[in-house]
């Protein structure tokens, strides 16, 4: 009898065998030691592009010899191949158990193994005197891999577990490293820039060697201290049944469209998108233009913006308090808490400039750390709220498409940099800005107006955007719960007819479709 039972427990069909593999097993509790094993692969984003978002246009401009329109075409270019590439990428990422290779790596983690080599490319980006057309491929393959092997990794705390405070603690974890290497990436930076002369680009180089090197090491403890769901045979040959019954032959680019299309039909995310691509394209304005703000508005040192910028170490007790707090209040609150911290930072950005006040640095440093606590907050809330929208995609069409939402994310994230960094850079040239390739020159009073406007005006006027969205944004712990219990109900084989008013009212509010129109759950009747 043990013999026989031994025999039918390892299941050798190319398919099912793989699901005992350490990937697909949940390696113990979710606590503080796993939250940090999946956070450190937040050092990836971060290598790939949190130095580009501070430096690599004021690098371009004073280094390289380009136009700020030119940096600006580059990142806009880089941005849109990469938004196409992520939106491919979630339906990628979520059906790649299909191949063996997909199954026997994963289908997130075959995508954080290949992350591992892929983080020293950035490291081209940083070499002086190359051409236009060295530095948009560059630019290109680096952009475009940072997103897509991302994706992947984004969808892990929906797939690990299906605890709201499990997922919190994911989230905030993650946030609390990204933020450790969000100020990592100005300080050590600032320090380099003491070693070296204002002429010299060795300092931009060798930042990013540090950063890549490390960050090898921190994905693959990600990759040995996460888990995924395992797609079995069974479960692969519904979900193709459901995808030929809704798209035909499920394959075909209308068929791709019309799912990513679909994800706006949920009102939470069309909400959280709005949040989210208004509140970005705040925070990629201010660091793309506050190097040339410290250097050029106010004649201070690079150094002396990157020790500035390192006042993002706020941003550990922020992100803590914040997942502590989160489980109490909603979302919306508190990103109209953050978002009015940024709103008076960047209304001090203007005074500053203006009136030039004495002891400079007491202000620059209240509005600073104003702005990163506010920002860590923008940071936070939506990658906090977004394992939970998928769920809300679940009540409505009973699947889970977790990595095409991510996908989705993932582009208006970058066609909102890419827009931002464009804005930015061809505004700077429209004023006159004077581009450079052996240091930073003097430049017309026109630039330095309209670096003081983007810093103030186009900051501002974004956040109170992405205020209007937040005031209409309802997920929170306590209404999700009640959609949770009713989808696990669902799940469980109950029937619609069952539901009780309040719980028809909030999956109605947060999904924004009606409970009657839903037609997955009723073969349950």
């Amino acid at each position: 009898m043990n013999n026989d039972h031994s025999s039918q427990s390892v299941i050798h069909d190319g398919w099912d065998e793989y699901k005992n593999r350490k990937i697909y097993q949940k390696r113990g509790k979710i606590g503080i030691w796993r939250s940090i094993g999946f956070g450190t692969f937040s050092f990836f984003s971060i290598s790939m592009q949190g130095l580009v978002g501070a430096w690599l246009l004021f690098f371009y401009t004073t280094f390289c010899g380009l136009s700020a329109g030119q940096g600006a075409t580059i990142f806009l270019i880089g941005r849109v191949a990469d938004a196409i590439a992520s939106l491919f990428m979630g339906n990628i990422s979520d059906n790649i158990y299909k191949y063996k290779l997909g199954r026997k790596y994963g289908r997130r983690h075959i995508f954080i193994l290949a992350a591992i080599p892929s983080v020293l490319i950035p490291i081209t980006l940083w070499v002086a005197g190359m051409s236009y057309w060295y530095y948009l491929i560059t630019y290109l393959v680096t952009t475009i891999l940072m997103s897509v092997l991302q994706i992947p990794w984004e969808t892990l705390p929906n797939e690990m577990t299906k605890d709201f405070n499990e997922r919190t603690y994911l989230s905030t974890t993650r946030m609390v490293i990204a933020g450790l290497g969000g100020m990592l990436t100005q300080f050590i930076p600032a320090l380099l820039f003491k070693f070296y002369p204002k002429t010299s680009p060795k300092p931009y180089f060798l930042m990013q060697v540090i950063f890549s090197v490390v960050t090898v090491f921190l994905i693959w403890i990600c990759y040995k201290t996460t888990w995924e769901h395992f797609v079995t045979k069974a479960e692969a040959k519904r979900l193709d049944e459901e995808a030929k019954a809704e798209n035909g032959n499920g394959n075909g680019i209308k068929a791709e469209i019309k799912n990513y299309f679909s994800t706006f039909k949920i009102k939470t995310f069309r909400i959280h998108m709005g949040i989210y691509l208004s509140s970005y394209f705040a925070s990629i304005l201010f660091s793309t233009v506050f190097v040339y703000y410290i250097v050029y508005v106010l004649g201070k040192s690079t150094s002396t913006s990157g020790f500035l910028q390192s006042l993002s170490i706020v941003s550990i007790p922020v992100t803590i308090i914040a997942g502590i707090v989160i489980t109490k209040v909603s979302y919306r609150a508190m990103d109209l808490f953050g978002y009015s911290l940024i709103l008076i930072s960047a209304i001090m950005w203007g005074l500053i400039a203006m009136f030039r006040p004495e002891h400079i640095m007491v202000y620059l440093t209240i509005g600073m750390v104003l702005y990163e606590i506010g920002l860590y907050i923008l940071y936070f809330t939506p990658w906090n709220a977004f394992p939970f929208i998928p769920d809300l995609d679940t009540l409505v069409t009973g699947k889970n498409r977790s990595g095409l939402f991510a996908s989705v994310m993932v582009f208006i994230n970058q066609i909102s940099q890419g827009l931002a960094g464009v804005v930015a850079g061809y505004l700077l040239d429209f004023a006159g800005f004077k581009q450079s390739a052996t240091g930073a020159l003097a430049q017309p009073h026109s630039a330095i107006l309209m670096i003081t406007l983007i810093m103030s005006v186009g900051v501002g006027g974004m956040i109170l955007l992405a205020m209007f969205f937040a005031s209409r944004f309802h997920l929170s712990k306590k209404n999700f719960k009640v959609l949770s219990t009713e989808l696990v109900r669902l799940q469980k084989g109950g029937s619609m007819k069952d539901v009780d008013l309040h719980t028809k009212a909030v999956c109605e509010d947060l999904t924004g479709v009606k409970y009657d129109s839903i037609t997955y759950w009723k073969k349950n009747d």
